[in-house]
């Protein structure tokens, strides 16, 4: 299931997804960058520059995993890699939000500064909600395809005839048990009994067939 072509569809099309997002948010940063630059709070400038740096490393490395022949496990790896370092980065933002200041002149500005940090925490959180999907989907499909949950069903026994063991004349041996031809207990005494019994193992181990079924034909068919 993780290398059929309907999952790397969906795995190419998730890919071609996040790699937009990222784009759109290293244009829209940078934008932010260049005419607020000095209007933010120098704390903040620090986390935008890592966040910038985090989505172009992701834009980048997704497109590199979109050439190179499918890995479960690389893609795995990779990805923890980018939810960890997103995570991180839009956890560090939201914490420290409440404290950043907007050194503005007047108080338009001010809440122009406010509410594009508001943008930035909520738009910071795409990017790894994105990329935990995908790596639930690709965690889905490497259990489904295990080899424990595609074990081939138990083969069943053959009881064809053709089966059994042949004797020296080329016949199938047939066996009998004694619980088959056992005779009625009733009525019979010890001797009898024990003589019954060994009738009966001796045709078993001969693989002889009973003597009704070797009957010789009438006289009229011959």
């Amino acid at each position: 299931m993780v290398s059929s072509p309907s999952f790397l569809k969906i795995r190419a099309i998730a890919f071609s997804l996040i790699n937009l997002f990222s784009l759109l948010w290293i244009v829209l940063l940078s934008v932010y960058m260049f005419y607020e630059w000095d209007t933010s709070d120098p704390a903040e400038r620090p986390i935008v520059a890592v966040m910038l740096l985090t989505d172009t490393l992701t834009l980048v490395m997704l497109l590199i995993l979109l050439i190179l022949p499918f890995r479960p496990w690389l893609d795995a790896a990779r990805f923890l890699f980018l939810m960890l370092a997103h995570i991180g980065i839009a956890g560090a933002f939201a914490f420290w939000n409440p404290s950043f200041h907007c050194p503005t002149a007047t108080p338009d500005s001010e809440g122009v500064c406010r509410l594009l940090n508001l943008y930035i925490l909520v738009a910071s959180w795409i990017i790894p909600v994105l990329l935990i999907m995908y790596a639930a989907g690709l965690a889905l499909a490497m259990v489904r395809s295990s080899p424990h949950n595609n074990l081939p069903p138990l083969e069943r026994d053959s009881i064809l005839p053709m089966m059994l063991p042949t004797s020296a004349g080329g016949s199938h041996v047939l066996s009998y048990s004694y619980s088959s031809e056992k005779a009625p207990d009733r009525g019979l005494t010890s001797e009898e009994r024990r003589k019954h019994i060994s009738e009966v193992s001796s045709r078993t181990n001969t693989g002889s067939v009973p003597s009704s079924l070797t009957k010789l034909p009438p006289a009229f068919f011959v």
